[in-house]
């Protein structure tokens, strides 16, 4: 499982959102082995990138499976429900992405129709593009309509004209 790291809210741990996640989707997957699944988190900020890897202790895998609190502060949350592993980047190893059948992986321009319930399925492939259009269409219709010239009005006068 790889997030994007909550950057504001938390640096140096594991959000409790990527917690629950990651539980919910060993539980739906029992061939899994827990010890050896990972959240990977990357944090992107100006000049760098930072990876970094946690597993579910095993009362972290119990309290997350239970979750049902996805607020800033739930019940029953504590540091103690990951911890940090190493992680080894190589050339050596090969792998392999997962992305969706038919469905875009990046929710960031349009996160309103992302719903931690909807269903979707997997197939081996190769990642879109962060920018690719798919993961933004609402960009792409106000560009057809800047082109046709249906240009929205703003709400509010120009104090500079």
């Amino acid at each position: 499982m790889i997030c994007e790291s909550h950057i504001l809210n938390c640096l140096f741990c594991c959000a409790l959102q990527d917690l629950t996640s990651h539980a919910k989707i060993l539980e739906n997957n029992k061939q899994w082995d827990g010890e050896k699944c990972i959240i990977l988190t990357c944090s992107f900020t100006p000049g760098s990138c930072s990876l970094t890897a946690y597993k579910l202790t095993p009362s972290g895998y119990e309290w997350a499976r239970g979750n049902k609190d996805n607020g800033s502060n739930p019940q029953g949350y504590l540091p103690t429900h990951y911890e940090k592993v190493q992680m080894l980047l190589s050339d050596r190893f090969l792998g392999f992405y997962m992305v969706p059948d038919n469905a875009p992986w990046n929710y960031n321009f349009m996160g309103v129709k992302h719903d931690p319930l909807m269903k979707y399925s997997m197939k081996l492939g190769t990642p879109r593009d962060f920018y690719h259009e798919d993961h933004r269409p609402t960009h792409f219709l106000e560009f057809s309509n800047i082109e046709e010239g249906e240009v929205a009005e703003g709400d509010r006068e120009d104090t500079f004209s």
